[in-house]
């Protein structure tokens, strides 16, 4: 197992565009989004996922179609009793999407209190988590977990990080600025979005979230923009680049766009693309998941990104 996503996986349900009262089942939760679009990239065996689920038939089920995306579900606990979370998504004309979650009993919440669950951070050479890992957890937890990622980190394993900001989650902006800047300088590589940035840092615009960003950390920074330019910072590098990106298209469904452009980046980079090369893979395979509805594409609507 290279790596290791770690958070909080969710039941989605998506209305239908022709039956709006009929919801398709589907997973969800960012870092699984990321997780099942890097082991479809990446191959079966190479991405571990975990979290907590419960023992109910939507816990099972959502165990059984990880294991099915070829993801090692060995770091995944089953807790008896327990429930998991699940959100409802509509879509507005412009494919733009909002969410209604029920997630307050989630097991995950409680994670990363023993001494068990912090060992399975030492069975991956990177991990992968987003600020959302971080909201949902209760304190402590939250701070045994960025502990145990600073370890790993000063052992040499690799710590991606997504800016992931839902401020629904948090008590404040600023406590969630507190611990985002905390797990970017643990970070290696930080996958932000300027719309986090802005909403949480209030940052002017894109180029000043990348020099707040770049004053905090020394990782590499490959921040979107909406559909921008995309701009990168070298790890320790004093400045940035701009890459381009092709003409947006019609989307139908946002969701996923952002975790499928990190699976796509990170895969790129580990079989050697250059950061530009990695960064149009990234928006493409963005480009084809944001024409289906649901967080995750079916495998045969998946794009032929690398040889």
């Amino acid at each position: 197992m290279r790596y290791l996503s770690i958070g909080e996986p969710l039941v989605e349900f998506t209305a239908r565009p022709d039956a709006e009262s009929t919801f398709e089942r589907r997973a969800g939760g960012d870092t699984l989004n990321t997780a099942i679009y890097l082991s479809r990239l990446m191959g079966p065996g190479t991405v571990g996922y975990q979290s907590c689920l419960g023992d109910d038939p939507q816990s099972i089920w959502l165990r059984d179609l990880i294991e099915a995306e070829g993801i090692d579900v060995t770091p995944l606990a089953m807790r008896q009793g327990a429930r998991p979370g699940l959100y409802f998504i509509t879509t507005d004309e412009q494919g733009e999407r909002s969410f209604t979650y029920w997630r307050s009993q989630s097991p995950f919440r409680d994670h990363f209190t023993d001494p068990a669950s912090l060992e399975i951070l030492e069975s991956a050479e990177i991990l992968f988590l987003s600020a959302i890992t971080l909201a949902v957890l209760r304190p402590d937890g939250r701070a045994n977990l960025l502990a145990a990622l600073q370890r790993r980190r000063d052992a040499g394993a690799q710590v991606i990080f997504d800016t992931n900001y839902r401020p629904v989650l948090w008590e404040n902006a600023e406590t969630a600025g507190e611990f985002i800047m905390q797990a970017a300088r643990i970070a290696s590589l930080l996958l932000p979005s300027c719309d986090d940035l802005e909403a949480c840092f209030k940052a002017a615009d894109p180029e000043d979230a990348m020099r707040r960003l770049m004053a905090e950390t020394e990782a590499e920074i490959v921040m979107t923009t909406g559909g921008d330019a995309v701009l990168r910072r070298a790890p320790r590098a004093d400045h940035f680049e701009r890459h381009p990106l092709p003409p947006a298209v019609k989307a139908v469904d946002t969701t996923g766009a952002g975790d499928s452009f990190n699976a796509a980046y990170i895969a790129a980079r580990d079989k050697g693309l250059t950061p530009e090369d990695a960064i149009a893979k990234a928006a493409e395979l963005a480009s084809v998941v944001v024409r289906h509805k649901g967080a995750t594409i079916p495998r045969s609507a998946m794009p032929q990104l690398f040889d």
